[in-house]
């Protein structure tokens, strides 16, 4: 694999896997476009498949692909093949490619599986010309939501210049990029008349831990990109679909087929989601308590003496996953009250803990991200006044099926959660173990399995938890078991905050959660 453009080499079965999927290859399309043809083991299957395209035309940027693609181009009898030298981005797909006949066009390959973002650190050229061509809002662009593959920049750079050409485009690449390319053409309404994913076992074929993809799109002038279904294979041998993802109003879903009984509870949630600390700083900003001294440790080992008014139990996204939240065993330091907050005020207000920060300077100066560009010095995001909420109802962002947490104070102090968990702030433990009732219901269970993308870095968001309208799930749950499911995390929330082993006894036959 080049490291430089990230390309993953496709081994010529696969190769031959996927164009028998798509064949017979030369009895629908004349001409075949591989945008980035690497050593040319497309070009080599075109070639000598049972139906081969009248003309085939390679993109290639590093040199000693492009040799070994030059090569075969040249030993060609039967098909006429070009290799280009050059950067796909530096093309105009429209004017740069000359064919001799006109004809269907068939795009086919393997674009580079990595991002913007690791091309940059690696110096490579092979990088699209900055623009936000997806109209992210500011903070969005300067996070990690601008962190887009280049297979995904490849592929809008070929939805925009060949929709006039009614092309079909084939790529394997990650299913994450499958779906954002989906749903940009749905927002941007470009003309897409079908489209396919049949899945692949990319650590197989490319001992890639990563979900991966064909994605089939065919282009259709004048055809609007509101695509109700797109059926979702399970391999290449496949012949019926495993399920179908699609758009409902804009909005992408997983299983259209599962989604459609609960698509009344599909809306607006009435409560407003939050997601947890980001301080990018771990080493210094996450303690433990040193099991000797009962002192705080940092990561690096350090124990330290900082005012414990800045100091609060923290739980993280993998701490969610395993089960009913524990009683945390890490510790935060909580720099700010509110976004933006200048820090300044700490070295009058806790001297000891200044000067733990001004000594781990250097830490907070490697942050990489731009949203601390700036900022007050140590500065945190996702902190304000729902940060400080007696109890909170959390969800991992990581867990392939959600798994919502009732949490309360620990020794009167809130509990913090990093920046892979969301939670809804609560001002009473009744508060928490009802709405946590209702967000653990099956059919709110249910929407969400229809909803969520469980190959996806990150299944839960917080976009897909704003589609939760807890409001009308509201009445249509089972009263009884909801309550009874309440008062579980109402009786552990009460148990957490005691120092006894159990929880007060109720009256017997009376909810203590019900006034």
């Amino acid at each position: 694999m080049s490291r430089d453009l990230g390309d993953f080499p496709t081994p010529p079965p696969l190769v031959a896997a996927v164009l028998e999927r798509l064949g017979p290859i030369g009895e629908q399309w004349p001409r075949v476009l591989e945008p980035t043809c690497g050593r040319g083991h497309f070009l080599q299957g075109l070639i000598d498949g049972p139906s081969p395209p009248r003309e085939i035309r390679g993109i290639e940027i590093q040199a000693s692909h492009y040799e070994a693609a030059q090569a075969i181009a040249r030993d060609a009898r039967s098909v006429q093949v070009e290799v280009i030298r050059g950067n796909l981005f530096d093309l105009d797909l429209r004017r740069d490619i000359q064919w001799r006949q006109p004809g269907p066009l068939l795009v086919v390959g393997n674009p580079p599986w990595v991002t913007n973002a690791e091309l940059g650190i690696l110096g490579s050229e092979n990088l699209p010309r900055k623009s936000n061509v997806k109209k992210l809002r500011g903070i969005d662009a300067r996070t990690g939501s601008s962190n887009f593959d280049i297979a995904e920049a490849i592929w809008l750079k070929l939805l925009r210049e060949l929709a006039g050409e009614g092309a079909t485009i084939a790529l394997l690449c990650k299913t994450s990029v499958a779906r954002a390319v989906l749903q940009f053409a749905e927002r941007s309404d470009l003309p897409i008349a079908e489209a396919s994913i049949v899945r692949l076992d990319a650590k197989a074929w490319f001992r890639a831990a990563v979900d991966a993809c064909l994605l089939c799109v065919r282009l259709g002038a004048g055809v609007g990109s509101r695509l109700e279904r797109v059926p979702v294979f399970a391999g290449f041998p496949s012949p019926w679909p495993e399920s179908a993802i699609g758009f409902v109003q804009g909005k992408l879903v997983a299983d259209i087929d599962r989604y459609r009984p609960l698509a009344f509870a599909d809306g607006l949630s009435p409560l407003t989601w939050r997601q947890g600390l980001k301080h990018d700083a771990a080493t210094v900003m996450e303690l433990e308590h040193d099991p000797g001294t009962g002192s705080l440790r940092n990561k690096r080992g350090e124990l330290l003496d900082v005012e414990p008014e800045w100091v609060y139990p923290l739980l993280k996204g993998a701490d969610l996953v395993r089960g009913p939240a524990p009683r945390p065993n890490r510790s935060v330091i909580v720099t700010q009250r509110r976004v933006g907050q200048d820090t300044r005020g700490l070295e009058q207000a806790a001297p000891r803990l200044w000067t733990y920060l001004e000594g781990h300077a250097a830490v907070f100066a490697r942050r990489k991200s731009s949203i601390y560009r700036g900022q007050a010095s140590y500065a945190m995001f996702g902190i304000g006044p729902y940060s400080f909420a007696p109890y909170k109802v959390a969800v991992s962002g990581l867990g392939k099926r959600p798994r919502f947490q009732a949490v309360g104070s620990v020794g009167g102090r809130p509990v913090m959660l990093d920046d892979t968990c969301y939670f809804l702030p609560c001002r009473s433990p009744e508060q928490a173990a009802i709405t946590s009732a209702l967000l653990n219901d099956p059919t709110t269970l249910a929407l969400i399995d229809a909803l969520i993308f469980r190959e996806a870095k990150r299944p839960i968001t917080k976009a897909l938890l704003s589609r939760l309208d807890l409001g009308t799930l509201c009445g249509h749950v089972d009263c009884r078991a909801l309550l009874e499911r309440a008062e579980v995390e109402f009786m552990r929330l009460l148990a957490d905050e005691t120092e006894f082993d159990e929880a007060p006894c109720l009256n017997p036959g009376k909810s203590a959660i019900i006034p």
